[in-house]
């Protein structure tokens, strides 16, 4: 009896398509291996098993030194080797791998290949590149999963389609991945022996760093102006009636204190009162770009740490497939929201169908539809899990909501001589979809009535111009998706009389317009993933949501500018543009590959004489053993008189950690220095270390935030994952202060916060504690040593 193949992207997404068939027997160990029963064999990649060659792995390229490579190099033909992992057993599991990958293809009772790579480009290379490498000659399909529900595995498996039916976008996958490296390797060999130093350069790296350096730059350059403001805040039933005269500015105090003592002479008179109800809409649904922002914007999560929540939460089955650029949803997917209206329906909401085109709308999606939740709904999620499902399941609840969403909108204009004012108040109806996206309205105006006058107070208010506001990972998140945004809105609102919902519409309709001919910077599915490089390249730093350029980011621009290489916004969407071009067959992969080289060979031809006047090569700091000077090698930060080496990849104990050079300065001064450690199961943790010179070796001591003092040492007491204890206690001090502490029957949970307040000096915090008589109250409670143990007695208050 014959059997199908199936080779899915990774082993999760094996496993469940294991489950989905009821194929249970396995056979492999850990991560190597394959599922069968009577109809198929279930087996995987690990992402790409292969990679492309490096440039030394070609022939006569070995051992050569970069200023000796002639360029631009394009290989003929690229080739490709395995995927080393990030240990020696990884790598031998990707070998190993291949060749159980291999030996199913060539059973006897195989006679169709089911490819079920990621339902994208880079997954329709991914195991199309193993196929390629083991020489399959067999029938291969395609199983296309938006959603990774056993339901939709169950139903997609039996409508697989011809593997040819993807060419068009395995073509532009290759394209991709030739270019990327075409361009890639031959700038950074470029640059690297102009600039002395390694430089990692691509396509969309440049125009990131690019764009945080003119910011940098337009901040740097800012020159803060001083002026005076009129504003007048008189109050009307404790709400204050704020007139600020916007349009003018005054140079000296002198002037505006003089116009402000001509208007107290007159009385505020309001002229008009308008109010309407206006119906509010909910945002669209989520691409991956907008969701990113969602959660950096108003969660805190940075997009590296938010991209792998959600693919966790895909790989689930609890949300469709999230490298998504729309957020529309297509006409045929009307069924599956009806479906999942009338599921959620059942857990007490009050949602319909609703059939408009500002939610269907398949011309603006490319191959992956807006996020979703699926009809799997979860039961048990981790606190940052439901954060994430949360957003996109209440933008979900939002765009279906039978309630509308209503609010008053009240304009009051106001004069006071010769000057008009516009006052607008917000004031919510009906709730609505604010009910799961709440919205705080902070203009509430008095009870004004028209033709009342009031007294006005005006006053002088020295004011300052505001610089440019560093980069965040929403604004340049949505740069790189819409790299022309800023000129197509000021072009859609030349007429000023333009509705904003007009504008809104053509903005929407110009994006979709844009996305689909390529119009971008990079992609949802590697954006995040640049923007780490940059970082670990040093070319750019993160605080919070905000980006920063270092003195190497800065000098990698200079350098471009002064070899003449214009790889910035407009030339990066040239060559994503061609890439589209790729996947609608209007172009070939080696007509993109020959325009490349032309771009490459005019930058190398124009630059090839030009001695920069940049500078890359500096000391990092003074070696900590015999104070020569710090230099920056590919892999390690090392003291000119070798006494010194700093590894760019570290550890802290079993944790890895990576070191970027502006951390190197940093780690060299002495200083601590905020750091992603990564556990050996592959588990994130940030830890602000410092380092620590012990005999020949480099090591690093964890610096944890101080709490307070200890009450029974006086030594510092810092936080661990369930108390605060002191540093003090290898020296035999027992104090511990638990994260959930007990008083008589009430367990206190005892926060950061808290902990810092009960640690001063005569400190105390209120808690809700139970009263003799059963009831809650509020009792302000003090810490109290009672020999080895921590308890807490009320503070009472004197009279």
């Amino acid at each position: 009896m014959s059997k199908r193949l199936i080779i899915a992207e990774k082993p999760s997404l094996g496993r469940a398509i294991a489950n989905a068939l009821n194929v249970k027997k396995f056979t492999g160990e850990k991560s190597n291996g394959y599922y069968e029963n009577d109809k198929y064999y279930i087996t995987w990649c690990f992402g790409h098993l292969f990679k492309l060659k490096d440039i030394a792995d070609y022939e006569g390229l070995t051992n050569i030194s970069w200023g000796d490579i002639e360029l631009p190099f394009l290989p003929n033909p690229f080739e490709l080797k395995y995927n080393s992992g990030r240990t020696e057993e990884e790598s031998e599991g990707v070998i190993k791998q291949v060749e159980i990958i291999k030996e199913l293809v060539s059973k006897d009772d195989v006679e169709e290949i089911v490819h079920c790579g990621d339902a994208d480009r880079e997954g329709q290379v991914i195991v199309d590149e193993v196929l390629e490498y083991i020489g399959n000659k067999k029938k291969v399909t395609r199983l296309w999963l938006p959603e990774q529900t056993e339901d939709t595995i169950q139903k997609q498996i039996m409508n697989c389609k011809e593997n040819s039916t993807y060419e068009n976008l395995a073509n532009e996958g290759l394209t991709r991945l030739y270019m990327d490296w075409f361009l890639g390797i031959n700038l950074t060999i470029f640059l690297s022996v102009k600039a002395k130093t390694k430089l990692s350069v691509g396509r969309v790296i440049i125009p990131i760093v690019k764009y945080i350096y003119d910011r940098e730059q337009a901040i740097k350059n800012f020159k803060v102006e001083k002026y005076f403001q009129l504003e007048s805040k008189t109050e009307k039933e404790n709400i204050k009636i704020p007139l600020i005269l916007r349009k003018e500015r005054f140079s000296n105090k002198e002037e505006a204190e003089k116009v402000a003592q001509d208007l107290n002479k007159n009385k505020g008179k309001v002229t008009s009162i308008e109010k309407k109800e206006i119906k509010k809409y909910p945002g669209k649904l989520f691409s991956l770009g907008k969701l990113q922002s969602e959660l950096s914007k108003n969660h805190k999560m940075d997009f590296d740490r938010s991209l792998k929540i959600i693919q966790k939460l895909y790989e689930e089955g609890y949300i469709t497939y999230p490298r998504t650029n729309t957020e529309y949803l297509a006409e045929e997917e009307k069924d599956r929201v009806k479906s999942l209206i009338e599921l959620i329906n059942q857990k007490g909401y009050n949602l319909e169908f609703k059939d408009s085109k500002k939610i269907f709308d398949t011309s603006k999606i490319e191959s992956h539809s807006a996020l979703t939740p699926t009809l799997k709904l979860p039961e048990k999620l981790s606190k940052e899990e439901e954060i994430v499902y949360q957003v996109i399941f209440n933008r979900f609840v939002a765009n279906f909501l039978i309630e509308e969403t209503i609010v008053s909108e009240t304009t009051v204009n106001i004069t006071v001589a010769d000057k008009e004012f516009k006052l607008k108040g917000t004031e919510i109806i009906k709730a609505g979809f604010y009910a799961y996206e709440p919205k705080k309205f902070d203009n509430q105006l008095p009870n004004l009535v028209e033709n009342e006058e009031f007294e006005v107070n005006f006053l002088a208010v020295e004011k300052e111009t505001e610089p440019p506001k560093k980069v965040t990972e929403s604004e340049l998140g949505s740069y790189l998706e819409h790299p022309f945004k800023k000129e197509i809105k000021e072009k859609n609102i030349e007429n000023e009389e333009t509705e904003e919902e007009v504008v809104e519409n053509l903005e929407d309709a110009e994006d979709y317009k844009n996305i689909l001919e390529g119009v971008e910077i990079g992609t949802v599915a590697t954006r995040t993933g640049i923007i780490s490089n940059a970082k670990s390249y040093g070319y750019i730093t993160q605080e919070n949501s905000n980006y920063s350029i270092t003195s190497k980011g800065e000098k990698l621009i200079q350098l471009l500018d002064e070899l003449k290489i214009n790889l910035y916004k407009e030339r990066t969407v040239e060559f994503s543009k061609d890439l589209k071009k790729v996947y609608h067959n209007v172009k070939s992969l080696d007509n993109v590959l020959s325009d490349t080289w032309n771009v490459l060979n005019e930058i190398i031809e124009n630059g090839k004489d030009i001695k920069p006047g940049v500078e890359f090569i500096e000391a990092l700091g003074k070696c900590p053993k015999c104070g020569g000077n710090i230099i920056e090698k590919p892999k390690t930060y090392s003291c000119e008189n070798e006494d010194f080496v700093l590894w760019k990849e570290s550890r802290h104990f079993k944790e890895k950690f990576s070191i970027n050079s502006e951390e190197a300065k940093k780690f060299l001064a002495n200083e601590s220095v905020a750091c992603t450690l990564v556990a050996e199961d592959k588990k994130t943790r940030k830890a602000n270390l410092k380092m620590k010179i012990n005999g020949d070796y480099v090591n690093f001591e964890e610096e944890k935030e101080s709490i307070g003092k200890c009450p029974i040492c006086g030594k510092e007491v810092v936080e661990s994952e369930k108390l605060f204890y002191c540093i003090g206690n290898k020296e035999g001090c027992t104090f511990k202060l638990w994260k959930e502490a007990k008083y008589f029957s009430d367990t206190l949970k005892i926060t950061k916060a808290v902990a810092k307040k009960l640690l001063k000096k005569n400190g105390n915090s209120k808690f809700e504690v139970t009263g003799k008589d059963g009831n809650k109250r509020e009792a302000t409670l003090k810490i109290k040593i009672n020999g080895n143990y921590v308890n807490f007695e009320e503070v009472k208050e004197t009279k």
